[in-house]
C-alpha cells in the first residue's frame, strides 16, 4: 500500500498538524487554528482506522473493480489515484466501532473546518474547538494505546487546562494564555547563552511611549512581574489617568485597569478578571512608573501596539477638553 497511507504515515501528520494547530491557537490565528485541528483529527482517524484495518481507508464506490481493494490491503500496487473516505465518513466508520460516541460539538468542528474559508470562527468557538479537538484526540489515542503526554509534548499542558471542568472559565483561559505564552517564551530563547537569556531579560523594556499632552488621553503605566515569564522589566499594567500615583487605593485602581502585556512572552490579560486570575495584584503594580499619551482616535491602535488584545469592554477613559 501507498507509503502516506500507512498508520504510521497518518499519524505522524496528524502530530504535526496538531502542533501547528496549538501554535496558531497560541497566535490567536483562529482560522488556521481550525484548518490544522480539522487536519489533524482527520489524519488521526484514519490511523486509528488503518492500524485496525487499512481496507477502512477504502472509499465505498470509489471504483467499480477490485483494484482499490486489492491496493488498501496491500496485496498489489494501484497506479490510479486512490482516494481515501472523507473525514464525516471515516468519523462515522469510528462511531459504528464504538471508538467514539456522538458528539455534536465534534460534528460542529468537522463543519467549521470545512466552511472556514468562508465562515471564520469567533474568539469563543475557538476556544470550544481546543477542547473538543483536546478531548477527540485523547480518546484515539487511547484506542491507539499512545501516551498523550508523548504526542502533545510541551503544549500538554495547554491541553490539559482545557479539559479541565473544575476551573471556572476565565481561570481555565487565563492559565492557557499563561502556557502559550510560557510556550512562546521558551521558543524565542531556545539555543540562547544563558548570559544571552539573562541580558534580554535585565534590558527589556516598553517602547513607543511619549509625554502626555493637554488633548490626549493619558494612562497610568506600572511595571509588575509576568506571571509566564517571570519578567520585571518587560511586563506593564495600563490604567486610564485616574490613577497617577502610589496612594491609589485598590478598588480605584480596579475600575480604572485598562491592560496589561509583556513584550518578552506576548501575556495579554484583557480585563482585571483575567490579570486577577493570573495572580496579580493591581497594588503590585508601582505607580507612576509613567504617565503616557495616546490620542483619542489611537487609544486602539495605541494597546494593539502593547499587545492588550482584545480590549477590556469598557474603554479607557480621557481627559476632558
Amino acid at each position: 500500500m501507498d507509503d502516506s497511507l500507512s498508520f504510521e504515515s497518518l499519524l505522524t501528520g496528524a502530530k504535526k498538524f496538531a502542533g501547528l494547530a496549538l501554535q496558531a491557537h497560541r497566535d490567536r490565528d483562529d482560522e488556521v487554528f481550525v484548518l490544522h485541528t480539522g487536519v489533524s483529527i482527520e489524519r488521526l482517524m484514519k490511523a486509528t482506522l488503518a492500524k485496525t484495518n487499512p481496507v477502512l481507508l477504502m472509499q465505498t464506490g470509489a471504483v467499480k473493480d477490485d483494484r482499490a481493494l486489492l491496493h488498501f490491503a496491500g496485496l498489489r500496487p494501484h497506479t490510479e489515484r486512490v482516494r481515501t473516505v472523507s473525514a464525516s465518513a471515516a468519523l462515522s466508520r469510528i462511531r459504528s466501532a464504538g471508538w467514539l460516541t456522538s458528539d455534536p460539538e465534534l460534528d460542529e468542528l468537522i463543519e467549521l473546518r470545512n466552511g472556514v474559508v468562508h465562515l471564520g470562527p469567533t474568539e469563543a468557538e475557538s476556544a470550544d474547538v481546543l477542547a473538543t479537538f483536546g478531548r477527540t484526540t485523547n480518546a484515539l489515542l487511547a484506542r491507539l494505546g499512545i501516551d498523550p503526554a508523548d504526542y502533545w509534548g510541551n503544549q500538554y499542558s495547554v491541553i490539559e487546562i482545557s479539559l479541565n471542568d473544575q476551573l471556572e472559565k476565565v481561570e481555565r483561559d487565563v492559565k492557557r494564555l499563561i502556557e502559550q505564552a510560557r510556550h512562546r517564551y521558551r521558543e524565542r530563547t531556545r539555543g540562547f547563552p544563558l548570559e544571552a537569556v539573562q541580558a534580554l531579560r535585565d534590558r527589556a523594556v516598553v517602547t513607543g511611549l511619549t509625554p502626555p499632552t493637554e488633548r490626549d488621553g493619558q494612562f497610568a503605566v506600572g511595571h509588575v512581574v509576568c506571571p509566564a515569564c517571570e519578567n520585571p522589566h518587560a511586563a506593564v499594567m495600563l490604567f486610564t489617568h485616574e490613577v497617577e500615583n502610589e496612594h491609589a487605593a485598590a478598588v480605584d485602581r480596579r475600575e480604572s485597569y485598562a491592560g496589561y502585556t509583556c513584550t518578552l512572552c506576548e501575556l495579554p490579560l484583557a480585563t482585571i478578571e483575567h490579570a486577577e486570575a493570573a495572580g496579580i495584584d493591581v497594588m503590585d503594580a508601582q505607580l507612576p512608573e509613567a504617565v503616557v499619551a495616546v490620542a483619542r482616535n489611537a487609544i486602539k491602535e495605541f494597546l494593539k501596539v502593547l499587545q492588550v488584545l482584545p480590549l477590556p469592554q469598557k474603554p479607557p477613559q480621557s481627559v476632558s477638553e
